[in-house]
């Protein structure tokens, strides 16, 4: 114990520091704030003024984003048959989904406890960067608004996550980048099944969602706030909504598939298999990503990129089905904010 608590005793003292800001941070929380203010993400179509009759003028009319969400409409539609379709086929059909040769993978240096560690730099190195940021905007000439802030903050957050992955796989452990799934061999066909895939699994996932939501419709339960989605709905800049579009659609799934399932996957396969491991990375991609009515749906999406993986060996078709997901999440919010306008 003495040993462990001397090896580990940085993060240890990471981990006290984050402790002590949560329980001093209690006492400080602005309830009323919070209660005043009715997050957009929260409400229902009703509650935000979306009807029927709005979306029929809307797309009745030439505007330009009246003809995009047309076409993307239609797309989607398309979409949807031809993933209901290769579902039939799968089912009745007997297609396997197994490619006749999994590539080998070789286990790699780093496990569960860097897992750990990295999770604690990253909290740890996000504090320290609320604070900084605080002194360093607190002068009247810095006149940043909150969204901004966090969206920048996050923004800071993922890259010094990225930043420390390499770090443990590459300088610590010696690994190469295609330990963390790095790699662009086969590249338009890996992508190709990535959407295939998401294709595929995209009736899957709205029928569960769609259940989810009307067994916790039916037991009472308000969803919580979305920061993100309330940051689209608010923001008036193109240049700060650009920014976002690209993050959100992006750069954030590159980050979190790297993390998910080059680096979390992969010490979790180690330790615990292949099986157990896809399931557990897609429980946790869920559980840090959603609220309880998409836990289902999300999990279902998590174990779809780290098979992806599994059967790849490359990243690339999991941030295939990630930035596809993640756009077309983003193209619905645009749409709601169309129809609010």
């Amino acid at each position: 114990m003495l040993k462990f608590i001397k090896r580990e005793r940085i993060y240890i003292w990471m981990v006290i520091f984050i402790i002590g800001i949560n329980l001093l941070s209690l006492g400080h929380m602005r309830a009323k704030d919070l209660l005043d203010k009715k997050s957009i993400s929260s409400m229902t179509f009703k509650d935000m003024g979306v009807t029927e009759e709005k979306a029929k003028l809307f797309f009745e009319s030439k505007k330009p984003s009246a003809i995009f969400f047309r076409y993307s409409i239609f797309a989607g539609f398309f979409m949807l048959m031809a993933g209901i379709v290769m579902n039939i086929s799968f089912i009745f059909g007997k297609k396997k989904i197994l490619p006749d040769k999994i590539p080998e993978k070789k286990s790699v240096s780093w496990d569960i406890m860097d897992i750990a560690r990295v999770a604690i730099i990253v909290i740890f190195s996000g504090y320290i960067l609320g604070a900084a940021g605080s002194l360093i905007l607190k002068p009247p000439h810095f006149n940043m608004d909150v969204n901004l802030r966090t969206m920048l903050g996050t923004f800071f957050i993922d890259i010094i996550a990225g930043a420390v992955i390499l770090y443990f796989a590459l300088v610590k452990y010696g690994e190469k980048l295609s330990s963390l799934g790095i790699a662009f061999e086969s590249f338009y066909k890996n992508v190709l099944s990535g959407i295939a895939a998401y294709i595929f699994i995209m009736p899957i996932l709205i029928l569960v969602l769609i259940v989810s939501m009307l067994f916790l419709d039916a037991i009472g339960y308000k969803p919580p706030t979305q920061p993100v989605f309330d940051m689209f709905f608010e923001e008036k800049r193109s240049s700060v909504i650009l920014f976002l579009t690209i993050f959100v659609s992006i750069l954030g799934p590159i980050i979190e598939e790297i993390f998910f399932r080059g680096f979390l996957y992969s010490a979790v396969k180690k330790r615990f298999g292949a099986l157990l491991g896809v399931l557990l990375s897609g429980a946790l991609f869920s559980m840090l990503h959603t609220n309880i009515a998409g836990f289902l749906p999300i999990m279902i999406l998590g174990v779809l990129m780290a098979f992806l993986y599994e059967i790849t060996g490359s990243l690339i078709a999991s941030v295939s089905v990630h930035i596809l997901h993640n756009s077309i999440i983003v193209g619905f919010v645009f749409f709601i904010k169309e129809l609010l306008r």
